[in-house]
């Protein structure tokens, strides 16, 4: 042990933790993992959202395929919040996860799907999910109400 670690015990176990090994999950077909594979765990947390996109496309759970569900667990990649938004299109304020709130959540639920424990959905997720879903909705309202002119009573139709 250096001695910088003898000193602080916790630097020196999670210097340890990092040096785990992880065992890759390999391909129900090939038996290959995917080159973005993660073999410690120093590696699992500095993965970009690129190669998790990558693995999760390798995994067919990004687009659902044949093989989807022949994993232990799925990792359901598809739903729409996971997306980020299109380079032309920017999100609307509050209306979308930030860059690393996605990637959080992404990183969550690969470590899920490779079986790591601790990996559940944590309550701010939940939480900023609901909030999101409020801002959408109260955006699309504001848009509504801007597209189609107020409706009111004028009275009675005059006779001419």
């Amino acid at each position: 042990m250096a001695p910088s670690t003898r000193k602080n015990l916790e630097l020196a176990t999670k210097i340890e933790h990092m040096r785990l090994n992880i065992a890759p999950i390999v391909h129900v077909e090939t038996g290959i993992p995917p080159v973005e594979f993660p073999s410690t765990m120093l590696q699992f947390f500095l993965l970009t959202e690129d190669q998790l996109d990558a693995m999760a496309h390798y995994y067919e759970q990004s687009t659902p395929g044949p093989n989807t569900y022949d994993y232990p667990q799925t990792m359901d990649w598809n739903k729409p919040f996971l997306s980020r938004p299109k380079e032309d299109q920017k999100a609307e304020e509050g209306c979308g996860f930030s860059d690393f709130e996605r990637l959080r959540i992404k990183m969550r639920i690969f470590a899920r799907f490779i079986g790591m424990s601790g990996a559940e959905t944590p309550r701010w997720e939940y939480e900023r999910q609901i909030e999101i879903l409020k801002n959408r909705i109260n955006k699309s309202i504001e848009a509504e109400e801007r597209r189609v002119p107020m409706k009111c009573y004028q009275g009675p139709p005059t006779l001419h």
